[in-house]
């Protein structure tokens, strides 16, 4: 996390530190990325950042905490809209949350997010359904939002699971998009044909031959 000089800066200042950064890791991965880069594009020193972050690792998850932020509330809206259906409110989320990464204008920082993902990243990527994340204050919980009448789960920790699950899946198959160079209505359409696995199950129904 920052250090409470960062975000006792000037406003100007720390949004040119954060357009530094995204554009030292919209073309490079994580570890390619250089802080000299860094400071020069946000023209400040290197003493400065190390005064703001503690490294570049720092500064980076920073950023996806910015990304996540906006994630969890994303997911929140969508199953809201649709009347907490598990199955209609992920399926909005998907569209929306494919279509906003994949036609960001920080298209290039996600695609390299995606392309050198590692457990580091994906755990730092998640969204907080619980709402009990410090960088969400305040955050309602999506756990809350979502109806269990037409799903098969027991407790909240089972709806924690099959959330996390399913977002796990979504961002394999972004991974997969930026990868293969697939279109966002592709992206959009691979993964809910994945959910919908999960949803209706691949078993063929032997119901129709025991009624014979």
């Amino acid at each position: 996390m920052p250090t409470q000089t960062f975000f006792n800066l000037p406003e100007d200042k720390r949004e040119r530190l954060i357009a530094g950064a995204m554009k030292e890791f919209s073309s490079k991965s994580l570890n390619d990325a250089c802080i000299s880069n860094i400071v020069k594009n946000a023209k400040i020193s290197r003493g400065s950042f190390y005064q703001y972050f503690e490294d570049k690792k720092d500064l980076y998850f920073f950023l996806i905490g910015k990304f996540r932020y906006n994630s969890h509330n994303l997911m929140l809206k969508s199953f809201q809209e649709k009347n907490g259906d598990f199955h209609e409110g992920y399926k909005l989320f998907s569209e929306k949350y494919i279509k906003y990464i994949m036609e960001s204008e920080k298209f290039g920082f996600f695609e390299n997010m995606y392309l050198h993902m590692s457990y580091q990243i994906n755990r730092e990527v998640r969204v907080d359904f619980k709402g009990t994340d410090s960088q969400l204050p305040k955050a309602k919980r999506i756990v809350d939002v979502v109806n269990r009448d037409n799903i098969k789960v027991n407790t909240e920790n089972d709806l924690l699971e099959i959330l996390k699950y399913i977002l796990s899946m979504l961002n394999d198959t972004i991974m997969e998009g930026f990868w293969k160079e697939l279109s966002v209505k592709d992206t959009q359409d691979l993964f809910i044909k994945r959910l919908e696995w999960i949803i209706y199950g691949i078993a063929i129904s032997n119901k129709k031959e025991e009624e014979i």
